[in-house]
């Protein structure tokens, strides 16, 4: 359940395992009853295509083609031992688009197991629905939901969960699987959900990640709130830079909120992919932002640190940027990421605050009634901030008005029913994960959607944020998906408890002079100054690595100035920094590599101070270590140093 368009990079150290079979796989393959044409030398995979009415029962005419990639197991002289069906989230990502991170995750178990990757209809591969002026965003919201309404017709209420689920049936019946061990992630755990209920006998193990349930209890989801307002304390307490300044951070941010309630801050910040805006920091974008914070650490990393450079020292530059990076809006062309198909699952299936098969007059007085009672009963529902703040934020903590100029649904669709009201889920192994700082589908929303299963387990990792599978270093819940599909119970979890915990800011500072110097270590010949322009030096490194987990272009910009660029590979990844700032006294120019299997982070950069090369240093530590210690070695001024510092 993702905002419509920000979509946060996530499982930063899944490794890409890529074949060298390419070069000799035939160029069609045979599987049940279709030829399928070679399309991915990377990692020897298959693409298809079948041919599905929009309306199963044929009153709205049209078909739809369902597009999907097929990635045979390697050892081919024997027969399969299954077949994994992931399945992306939003609405409105295509699942081939996440081909790198689920054939990374799946590849210990892709010698003897079959990965077949189905775009939901309306996404990538399957009919993406490019509606303009909403993909890109244009014209105000709900006009553009209007003409994409319009547009659709009576083909708006065809691109359900139902529907899609339905493709995916019809899609393994082309291929003759029988079953499949399912992984879906946000929005593809409701798919799970509904795959389940309406075919249960295709599924053999079912793993939802970050998952929120068919019928929620509330919805307007105050647990996802509770979650991201609780783990800025929960961060602090887990982080000794932050853990050591006493008190509660969320008091600092109170105090934050009470400020720019009076006077909001503005001024020109870059976004995650360094393109400029101005930003205005008043209570409804500080709402967004913490609310966002589930989507990644960086929030939760950040947000205490720069709420205390503001309150104490007027330094406004990096709460500025954390607005301006929450508040990306990265336009997508369609096959990647569909808005129309965004609106019409929205419409179609979660719980509205109106009747769809009302007219709009009637919606709106239903829509602002239900408003006025949820502001009236529940005004603490996202404290300290107000209803009317929260609300006005455009967050995503209800579908809201989205659907207010939708068209009516036809007789058979139910809105708001994806699944029978009646509906038993089945007694599937099912494995339920979460991370404990998850506010996009916060823990209690995934327990609400194990209860709906028999036999579920529900295991919830500390530290991580919105789909855990990958995301952790030490590959905690990736082990926990291998084994349960292996298996159908997910082993010894106590791994969890080794997931480092975020690593907060120690302090945001203009001047490297306003930085606690690294410890001097044996050999080091620096003074308190040179420690420090070290430390600035290591803060940037550190800044750098948080805004790779926030770029989608690759490139990105420093907290006061200069720019890294990325790449990566199956070993990792590599950034370039180019001046990079995050005092504005010190730049570092270099390079900092992140190894995936080793969990390893290695920088060696050169040193300006106040626009002089000065030196180069070389940093290095284990960054899965729950308190990571990082050395610092190099000379500056032709002095020997030598330092530590907690890793940043």
């Amino acid at each position: 359940m993702q905002r419509k368009t920000l979509r946060y990079a996530v499982a930063l150290f899944a490794i890409a395992a890529c074949s060298a079979a390419g070069a000799t796989s035939p160029s069609t393959l045979r599987v049940g009853s279709l030829t399928l044409a070679y399309c991915n030398s990377d990692y020897d995979g298959y693409c298809g295509a079948i041919e599905r009415p929009l309306d199963p029962t044929g009153v709205v005419p049209g078909t739809v083609t369902v597009g999907f990639e097929f990635y045979p197991r390697h050892d081919r002289a024997h027969a399969s031992l299954g077949t994994i069906a992931p399945q992306e989230g939003g609405p409105g990502y295509s699942s081939t688009g996440t081909r790198d991170f689920y054939l990374g995750l799946f590849a210990p178990l892709r010698d003897h197991r079959d990965v077949v990757i189905i775009d939901k209809r309306g996404t990538g591969l399957s009919d993406a629905i490019g509606c303009e002026p909403l993909q890109s965003d244009s014209a105000p919201f709900l006009k553009a939901v209007a003409q994409c309404g319009h547009q659709l017709g009576p083909r708006a209420y065809f691109y359900g969960t139902a529907f899609a689920a339905g493709d995916i049936a019809a899609v393994l019946d082309a291929l003759a699987v029988r079953q499949v061990d399912f992984y879906g992630d946000s929005y593809g755990t409701f798919v799970g959900q509904v795959f389940a209920a309406l075919y249960p006998e295709r599924i053999r193990t079912l793993i939802l990640d970050s998952a929120y349930p068919v019928k929620p209890a509330d919805p307007w989801f105050g647990s996802d709130w509770a979650t991201a307002w609780s783990g800025i304390d929960t961060s602090c307490k887990r982080s000794p830079s932050c853990s050591r300044l006493g008190g509660r951070a969320s008091d600092r941010v109170r105090e934050l909120l009470e400020f720019v309630r009076g006077r909001p801050i503005a001024g020109l910040a870059y976004d995650a992919d360094g393109n400029p805006s101005q930003v205005t920091v008043d209570p409804a974008s500080l709402f967004y932002a913490i609310d966002s914070a589930g989507y990644g650490p960086v929030v939760y990393r950040d947000l205490d640190a720069a709420a205390r450079a503001w309150l104490e020292e007027g330094d406004s530059a990096p709460l500025l940027r954390l607005i301006a990076e929450t508040g990306a809006n990265p336009v997508s062309a369609p096959v990647d990421y569909s808005e129309g198909l965004y609106v019409a699952v929205s419409c179609s299936d979660y719980p509205l605050l109106y009747d769809m098969t009302q007219g709009p007059g009637v919606r709106r007085r239903q829509y602002d009634l239900a408003v006025r009672q949820a502001r009236d009963q529940r005004p603490d529902l996202f404290a300290p901030f107000s209803f009317d703040e929260a609300f006005e934020s455009g967050a995503y903590i209800t579908p809201l008005d989205t659907c207010l100029p939708w068209p009516k649904p036809p007789s058979s669709v139910v809105q708001g029913a994806p699944v029978p009201p009646t509906v038993h889920y089945p007694d599937t192994p099912t494995l339920v994960l979460s991370g404990d700082l998850d506010s996009i589908t916060s823990p209690l929303d995934a327990s609400e959607a194990a209860a709906q299963f028999p036999n579920a387990v529900h295991i919830v990792i500390p530290n991580l944020t919105h789909v855990v599978a990958g995301s952790d270093e030490i590959g905690c819940a990736s082990a926990l998906v291998l084994h349960f599909i292996e298996h159908r119970e997910p082993g010894d979890s106590n791994c969890r408890f080794r997931v480092r915990p975020v690593r907060t800011v120690a302090r945001f500072a203009a001047s490297s002079s306003a930085l606690a110097p690294l410890v001097a270590q044996p050999a080091n010949r620096g003074d308190r100054h040179a420690l420090q322009v070290a430390a600035a030096a290591l803060e940037g490194v550190g800044d750098s690595l948080a805004r790779y987990g926030l770029s989608l272009s690759g490139s990105g910009r420093g907290l006061r100035g200069g720019t890294f660029t990325s790449t990566s590979d199956a070993g990792g990844y590599e950034l370039q920094l180019s001046s990079y700032r995050f005092s504005e006294d010190v730049a570092i120019s270099g390079t900092v590599t992140f190894s995936s299997r080793s969990s390893r982070v290695t920088a060696a950069v050169q040193i300006e101070d106040s626009g002089r090369n000065i030196g180069h240093l070389v940093a290095r530590w284990r960054d899965s270590d729950a308190d990571a210690v990082a050395t610092v070695a190099g000379r500056l001024n032709g002095i020997t140093i030598r330092g530590q510092r907690i890793a940043p």
